[in-house]
């Protein structure tokens, strides 16, 4: 299954963002990690938070393959983001996703994001899928 998500992680923004595979718990959590790199950075310093919500997107979108049928699609119909504290470049973010409800035409993703270099959660996401064929 990892080999399948690493080739989904290839040639495409998901890589240029860096992001990678950390684990699979089951098919209802996943975690993916990705370095804040100084070209994510905002005008402030920071890291910009959609580099941050890519990440938490990210997720729930492989995730959410897990969690459909081969001749199944989705899109993101809806998503919110909290921020909690900054990121800087250089920190290592740690997204898990966690599935909320798997209906048969939607599904919901929770996820959050935490910097390992200073132990505190940056943000929160819910994020929900629409599952059509």
């Amino acid at each position: 299954m990892s080999d399948w998500i690493s080739k989904m992680l290839k040639d495409n923004f998901i890589e240029e963002l860096g992001i990678e595979l950390k684990d699979i718990t089951n098919k209802e959590k996943i975690k993916l990690k990705m370095v804040a790199k100084k070209k994510f950075k905002a005008p402030n310093g920071y890291i910009h938070g959609g580099a941050i919500t890519s990440l938490a997107d990210t997720a729930c979108g492989i995730a959410t393959f897990l969690n459909i049928d081969t001749n199944q699609n989705f899109t993101t119909i809806e998503l919110k983001t909290n921020f909690i504290s900054a990121a800087k470049i250089n920190d290592e973010l740690i997204c898990e996703a966690i599935l909320i409800h798997k209906g048969r035409t939607t599904q919901v993703w929770d996820s959050t994001v935490s910097n390992v270099n200073s132990n505190k959660k940056v943000a929160i996401m819910r994020c929900t899928q629409f599952i059509f064929e």
